[in-house]
């Protein structure tokens, strides 16, 4: 009796060590229905999580057995698991996602993902969705500070291990944008060198590099990002440049990205030297992004600061030439002269008709 006493206060010892502890979120279990190898498909309650298996029971409340990820149909992450409040749960905070209600979802993704932690490990859980999704809507509603502090929590390490591929590289993209958050230029720098084509030379000569082949909502990120780097290196020109790709891109599908973009270009060139002497181009730039702001998001949406520049720019426009005529036909009169010859010209004379055959 002592003997198997020790072994289960042992193994009681241990499990917070295999398992994460349940008290970490508010549900001790969820039922599921898993696929076996061998032994048909059970119906029980999962209690717990790491990387060799499930802590699972057969009934609500009971004592849980290790269930190695091996005993389970299906390959990798495809393993036969299905959750069965995952639908209930997401449903919620997926539908303010969809309506773009981007802090509430962060809110209900959030609790979804604290009140599901025993699930962190297993393959493909909605614990782990539901924080990727919480760090996506920070992300959109521009709470890039607290997506700075969500990246470190241990449960963030799940997202590349668990879910399947299409989630990588929009994370690879939160944790730049956590970067961001977290003031980190120099850890930013470094994290888009991977962005970007190699550069060779002497890179004082060169412009800002390429960026690899991306999609347009991607790169719409990743220039906004380059552009703040660009702008703490003193490098003005290369900032405005990113900045202009990044509203351009985002522009349709990312409001908040276009408007920041577009805000962060303004500042630079209202800072422009040429601006305050009167420069006539710079005045148009200036002019130029501003009234388009203002189409985009309304006049009452543009800072106070830029509110002078909102008008129409008055762009001149260069006379137009005609084309040059083919080799030997007479030239085309220009608009400026009109259809008549000039005064002391004579018209061409006409021929006549030439006289029909008898």
């Amino acid at each position: 009796m002592k003997k198997i006493t020790l072994t289960l206060l042992t193994g009681l010892a241990l499990l917070p060590c295999v398992f994460p502890n349940p008290l970490a979120g508010q549900v001790r279990e969820t039922p599921v229905t898993l696929g076996l190898v061998q032994g048909g498909n059970p119906q029980g309650y999962i209690q717990g999580s790491n990387e060799q298996g499930i802590l699972f029971a057969t009934a609500s409340g009971g004592a849980g057995q290790l269930m190695p990820y091996a005993r389970l149909r299906g390959e990798g992450l495809d393993k036969l698991i299905r959750y069965e409040e995952r639908t209930e749960v997401l449903g919620t905070p997926r539908a303010l996602f969809a309506a773009g209600k981007y802090e509430e979802a962060a809110a209900a993704f959030g609790k979804v993902a604290t009140d599901y932690a025993i699930l962190y490990a297993a393959p493909q859980n909605f614990a782990s969705e539901a924080l990727f999704y919480q760090m996506e809507s920070l992300r959109r509603a521009g709470q890039y500070g607290s997506l700075a502090e969500l990246v470190k929590r241990p449960g963030a390490a799940t997202i590349d291990r668990v879910l399947v591929d299409s989630y990588k590289r929009p994370y690879a993209l939160i944790r730049l944008w956590a970067l961001f958050g977290a003031g980190d230029t120099a850890g930013l720098k470094e994290a888009l060198a991977g962005y970007q084509e190699p550069v060779t030379g002497p890179t004082e000569l060169l412009p800002a590099p390429n960026f690899k082949k991306m999609p347009a909502n991607e790169m719409a990120q990743v220039a906004f990002l380059r552009a703040n780097v660009h702008e703490s290196d003193g490098a003005g020109d290369k900032a405005l440049e990113d900045y202009y790709r990044s509203f351009t891109l985002a522009n349709g599908n990312d409001v908040r990205l276009s408007k920041l973009a577009m805000e962060a270009a303004m500042r630079i060139q209202k800072e422009d030297p040429l601006l305050a002497a009167g420069n006539g181009k710079a005045l148009i730039r200036m002019q130029s992004i501003a009234f388009v702001f203002t189409q985009r998001f309304g006049k009452d949406a543009l800072p106070a600061e830029f509110q002078e520049f909102a008008v129409r720019p008055d762009v001149p426009r260069p006379a137009r030439h005609p084309a040059p005529a083919p080799e030997g036909e007479a030239a085309p009169q220009s608009e400026e002269k009109g259809k008549d010859a000039p005064k002391g010209e004579a018209k061409p004379k006409e021929e006549a008709p030439a006289a029909k055959a008898k």
